[in-house]
């Protein structure tokens, strides 16, 4: 059947490596989401993935959010999920023990969710809508955070297929090395957003995020370029992205948009 997943063997895994080693020459700059999305696509053909990061504070920081059939819907179900809807997400409480745990994650976490086990609410709203029919999840540790990615099948291919499992089971350690690696080290603590600015962030890349939160904490261009390492004609054009993403003309409307009185 033509909707039918590939079954994917050991022998498969050969050719996964070329985009694991893109994966690996990515990490720490903006071209890393598209890296890993084509690794994971490669891999089981999802349809969607979110990454959120998880802290003491209660509040989930979306670092990823992307749907290869619906683009625009990945940022706004990452706005309601970040906006308080992942207080309802079946492992909150899971991710809400591993924090207070401080670090009895040895290793990255694979769970399975199938829409009919979640609450109404979070079901409507997160799944319903795009068509997605089944989720995986896999929790890292990390050194401050949780981090946690979320994959997701939609209709047209069905769930996750028991090789799909076995994949990403295989997968888990270098998925769960790259993410701690990259998002541990261009998300800085200090410049962590409040729940308003990631909703209105989320459409981002984690670059051009990083960039208007610098510049939301008071940074000009210049000293958020060097914050960043990163030359100031690049963080010109990351700013010139983000305001036509955000349709903000100025700083001024940026501030307005994420700080609304």
């Amino acid at each position: 059947m033509a909707d039918k997943r590939e079954v994917r063997h050991a022998s498969s895994w050969p050719s996964l490596v070329p985009a694991m080693a893109a994966c690996v020459d990515a990490m720490g700059s903006e071209g890393f989401d598209e890296a890993l999305l084509a690794l994971l696509r490669r891999a089981v053909r999802i349809e969607q993935c979110m990454i959120f990061a998880y802290d003491s504070s209660d509040e989930i920081d979306c670092l990823l959010a992307a749907n290869e059939r619906q683009p625009r819907v990945a940022g706004r179900l990452a706005q309601l999920y970040a906006g308080g809807l992942f207080r309802q997400d079946p492992n909150y409480q899971r991710l809400r023990q591993l924090i207070d745990d401080k670090g009895k994650l040895a290793a990255a976490e694979l769970t399975t969710m199938q829409p009919e086990a979640m609450p109404p609410a979070y079901q409507s709203h997160l799944f319903a809508f795009p068509d997605l029919v089944d989720k995986v999840s896999l929790t890292i540790p990390g050194q401050d955070s949780i981090y946690y990615l979320n994959l997701y099948c939609g209709v047209t291919a069905g769930p996750f297929t028991e090789d799909d499992l076995a994949c990403l089971d295989g997968l888990a350690p270098l998925l769960a090395s790259l993410i701690r690696r990259h998002y541990g080290s261009t998300r800085s603590l200090s410049q962590r957003p409040s729940a308003q600015e990631t909703a209105v962030l989320t459409p981002l890349s984690e670059r051009e995020r990083q960039l208007c939160l610098y510049l939301l904490r008071g940074h000009t261009l210049k000293t958020a370029a060097a914050e960043l390492d990163i030359a100031l004609s690049t963080a010109e054009t990351y700013r010139k992205r983000a305001y036509a993403k955000l349709g903000v003309p100025s700083k001024a409307r940026l501030v307005a948009l994420c700080r609304p009185s």
